[in-house]
């Protein structure tokens, strides 16, 4: 009987099981500014601090791995990511060098690396805000993980990447196209965009993203921005061709009630 309810139960019921009036994505506002202007109890000292704190666990073997502040039981493998880096890596004799754009203090690394101690090169380069990156350098960089603030600084200290990721970034900027415009001008061969949402016409929405305390221990508000697919799309087209597009994650998520999965896509230098 249990079941034959839940297949009876009105959409609208089992979309409120998930959604939330207080936390996750509102509104639709005219700039990027107009948006922040709207946010409050974002403290990063207090997020990096917790973001510290959790992977410091991972690194020094506490911890199995963390994400967004969070300590989990198992890895949550990114079997996509994975895939296109060992792809990536077989192209270019078992040798990868990845710039991990807002890679924050390592997490996709510690996420692969258990499946990419074979190669007989990598070179992991994070690219993140400043405080992260003195941060990193002090307490996180190894063989393999280095920290820079610029793809400059990256390019100059020797390293020529393969792949470019940008997860769960670019729609956190204020101005991403004009970044993605100057990332895609040193034609890295690879480029992979991960956990991306996207709105449902051909135009930008700019809203803001309310965070539960779970993740870093306080609430936490800023700007998010779900792209116009085609838009987006149309501007890494200017020197990049399509692989294969995916989607990220199977879990379900809403803007306002507005249900969206975050997507992903792999490029290749034309």
């Amino acid at each position: 009987m249990h079941y034959l309810l839940k297949e009876l139960a009105p959409p609208v019921l089992n979309t409120l099981r998930w959604f939330s009036f207080k936390y996750g994505w509102k509104g639709n506002f005219k700039s990027f500014d107009e948006a922040k202007e709207h946010c409050s109890g974002y403290d990063e000292s207090h997020i990096l601090n917790r973001i510290v704190e959790t992977t410091g666990k991972v690194r020094d073997g506490v911890a199995i791995y963390e994400r967004d502040g969070i300590i989990y039981d198992e890895v949550q493998v990114n079997h996509t990511l994975l895939s296109i880096l060992l792809l990536v890596a077989g192209r270019n004799g078992n040798k990868l060098t990845l710039i991990d754009f807002g890679g924050s203090l390592g997490t996709s690394y510690y996420q692969c690396i258990k499946y990419l101690s074979h190669l007989v090169e990598l070179n992991w380069c994070i690219i993140e805000q400043s405080n992260y990156v003195e941060v990193g350098k002090k307490s996180f960089e190894n063989a393999h993980v280095k920290f820079y603030y610029t793809i400059e600084e990256c390019i100059a200290d020797g390293k020529t990447p393969d792949i470019l990721l940008i997860s769960s970034t670019l729609q956190y900027i204020k101005e991403p196209y004009n970044l993605l415009n100057h990332l895609q001008s040193f034609n890295i061969p690879y480029l992979m965009l991960d956990l991306v949402g996207y709105n449902d016409t051909e135009e930008d929405r700019l809203t803001i993203q309310k965070v539960p305390p779970v993740f870093y221990g306080i609430e936490a508000s800023y700007p998010c921005i779900f792209f116009g697919k085609n838009k987006l799309e149309n501007q890494i087209r200017k020197n990049y061709e399509l692989e294969f597009d995916f989607i990220s994650e199977s879990q379900k998520y809403y803007i306002n009630f507005k249900p969206f999965r975050y997507q992903g896509s792999f490029w290749k230098l034309k």
